[in-house]
């Protein structure tokens, strides 16, 4: 067995902790590995690891929601299975799993599962693509040179006193739709924003995606709304809709698109959903012992 092993050249304290691991295992197991460590430039990293999977039939991922996106969008058309060893910033999709390290750990020889993945114009993702304040408070966060999970909780509760809601106009499922667009967000697994819970029914194998709609309804409309969000009772807010859908379409111009918590470009905009399209190693979380 080979193993590619993708990771940021500034990993932390966590992160080399999970590399020490995985060098031991691979030593222990008899795998041999390659590291390869990421540039910071999507297209040449994501053109550089898709030449090399023909040497390798599994890849890790080893960071946060950032790596994991570059990762999947290399892997897509190929038969290699990716795993992923969670130590990032915000680690948004393997919070969704709600498992613990040696679970990410075991994963790593478990069995794959073909799971679905969701595509916002020439970009893939693995957890949630946004358009609206979610991506604002991500462009705001890239010009600070270091940022940790809080510092998104602070910048959103601090934006969302500035930010100015734009008309969005789109068809989702065939549903043309013109709301004042605070969120709308497209949810393949659970949460977003550093912990944020917006997508408690979203299900990597059932060949959908969940839509939160979010229109703005004022400041003070908006902070209730985003309390609510935090408590995760956004299902009472009034001016929130909620649809399961296959694909979608953002005319509007202009706005900001965040996938997997990467800023990458403005609307308009086509969503859809390729089900079963990644080979990816499930944690399984242990069941409490009943005594």
């Amino acid at each position: 067995m080979s193993l590619l092993i993708i990771i940021k050249p500034s990993i932390k304290k966590q992160g080399q902790k999970s590399l020490a691991w995985l060098k031991k295992i691979c030593k222990k197991r008899g795998f041999s590995y390659c590291i390869f460590t990421t540039t910071g430039s999507f297209d040449d990293d994501c053109a550089q690891i898709r030449l090399l999977l023909s040497k390798f039939p599994k890849v890790v991922a080893l960071g946060g929601d950032g790596t994991l996106n570059l990762a999947v969008n290399a892997l897509i058309g190929s038969s290699c299975s990716l795993a992923l060893l969670p130590c990032g910033t915000g680690n948004d999709f393997s919070r969704g799993f709600n498992c613990k390290e040696d679970d990410w750990r075991k994963a790593l020889f478990n069995t794959p599962t073909a799971i679905d993945i969701g595509k916002i114009n020439s970009r893939y993702f693995i957890n949630i693509a946004g358009v609206g304040f979610d991506a604002h408070v991500i462009k705001t966060i890239n010009e600070k040179a270091n940022f940790s999970s809080f510092d998104y909780s602070w910048t959103s509760i601090k934006e969302l006193f500035y930010y100015q809601a734009q008309q969005l106009q789109g068809t989702f499922n065939n549903d043309a739709r013109q709301y004042q667009n605070l969120i709308t967000v497209f949810a393949n697994h659970k949460y977003f924003g550093g912990g944020l819970e917006i997508a408690p029914k979203a299900d990597l194998t059932d060949g959908q995606l969940e839509c939160y709609q979010m229109r703005s309804g004022g400041l003070f409309y908006n902070v209730i709304s985003f309390i609510k969000l935090f408590f995760k009772r956004h299902e009472y807010i009034k001016n929130l809709t909620y649809s399961r859908l296959n694909t979608a379409s953002i005319n509007t111009e202009g706005l900001l698109i965040e996938a997997d918590g990467e800023l990458i470009g403005k609307t308009p905009a086509v969503v859809s959903v390729h089900g079963q399209a990644l080979l990816f190693h499930m944690p399984i979380k242990k069941a409490p012992t009943v005594k």
